[in-house]
């Protein structure tokens, strides 16, 4: 992560405020700051998703993403028992665009439509506007809801919850291994007001440090790095509480790893290019990748069913991708018909989406069988 002498935003005066006030600020607050905060946060003030925007998401590629997740639901719900009443939870819900295709699946299964209770978790007013668009042409069982946290989810139901590419965009922190055990990393001040990163070790029997290390490592080296996420760590334990004591099923699709190992997974992306972490605070995407291999053994010590992780590619495939894309060329163009393949190829091949990609579920049934594993 290199370092910038010229952080000109809005956000970089207040962040700069904030560090000269307060000391070194760890870097998941510099990260919850860039990406929520309330005024100047890049998900507060603007549109990030699409071609005009700084990256794609799977939904943004193809309806057949979109299609498959809904089948899935669907899937998962039979399974279930069919409950008259379930609620579907989406955490990030970007445009609103899976939950469009979702919806558009849903409805060819009536009990479905009639029993569920959509709630969309999201903190920006801009995507929220975006959402409420996307989901309007919808005659909806019951109105759906939008809630800013995980204490707000409708629990007289059995839950299904959702999220792509939700976990990466988590605040994170970053420890590395040095002589004295291991440093938090965070980010102070030149004496030019630039931004710089800081390891700072005096702190280390008294944040609780190891607690919150993967289990699964192997003893590091001199200088390695592990990446920690209180915030999603947080939220899992809070969902899986819930499907614990309500019932039902929680999905994962999010980039990263499913071994353990050691590294700076960090990236900052502006109008589809890497960019640096100081440059235009507020005004890039900042994500992490994920550790799925920690996500998992998380989940197994609270006694939850564990399905996955397993490729994008394979979830799809198997979920029958394939099938759906031959019908969709029925009938199409022969530009229409190339668009499908290309789509088909960015969700699926393993040099695109299809290996950097991962999916894991989660479900208090141990008697039910998740489709796509």
């Amino acid at each position: 992560m290199a370092e910038n002498s010229n952080p000109d935003t809005p956000l970089s005066h207040i962040i700069r405020e904030k560090i000269q006030e307060n000391g070194p600020m760890p870097i998941s607050e510099y990260m919850g700051l860039c990406l929520g905060h309330p005024e100047h946060g890049y998900y507060m003030k603007q549109d990030p998703f699409g071609r005009e925007g700084d990256f794609i998401t799977a939904p943004e590629v193809s309806q057949m993403f979109g299609e498959m997740l809904g089948a899935w639901i669907i899937d998962t719900w039979q399974k279930m028992g069919a409950p008259s009443n379930i609620t579907l939870l989406e955490c990030g819900p970007g445009r609103g665009t899976l939950m469009s295709d979702i919806l558009r699946v849903a409805m060819q299964v009536p009990d479905f439509w009639k029993a569920v209770h959509i709630q969309l978790m999201e903190t920006s007013p801009v995507l929220k506007e975006k959402q409420e668009y996307a989901l309007g042409s919808y005659d909806l069982a019951h109105a759906a809801e939008w809630i800013i946290c995980t204490e707000s989810v409708n629990l007289q139901f059995p839950v299904i919850a959702i999220g792509n590419e939700f976990l990466d965009a988590l605040p994170v922190d970053q420890y590395v291994f040095t002589d004295a055990g291991w440093a938090k990393k965070y980010i102070s001040l030149k004496e030019n007001g630039s931004f710089r990163i800081y390891e700072k070790s005096q702190d280390l029997n008294t944040d609780n440090t190891e607690k919150h290390m993967p289990n699964g490592l192997f003893k590091p080296k001199l200088g390695e790095i592990v990446e920690v996420s209180l915030e999603e760590k947080r939220i899992n334990s809070e969902l899986i509480k819930i499907i614990l004591k309500q019932g039902g099923s929680i999905l994962w699709v999010d980039y990263g790893f499913k071994n353990y190992g050691y590294g700076d997974t960090l990236q900052v992306v502006k109008n589809h290019r890497f960019s640096n972490l100081f440059e235009s605070p507020g005004e890039s995407d900042i994500t992490y990748h994920i550790n799925f291999a920690d996500l998992a053994d998380r989940a197994l010590a609270k006694k939850v069913v564990v399905h996955g992780a397993v490729s994008q590619k394979n979830f799809l495939i198997n979920l029958g991708i394939e099938k759906r894309a031959e019908i969709l060329r029925q009938g199409a163009t022969e530009i229409q018909r190339r668009d499908i393949d290309a789509a088909l190829e960015r969700l699926i091949g393993s040099d695109q989406m299809g290996d950097l990609f991962k999916v894991i579920a989660f479900t208090d049934n141990p008697n039910i069988e998740l489709a796509g594993f």
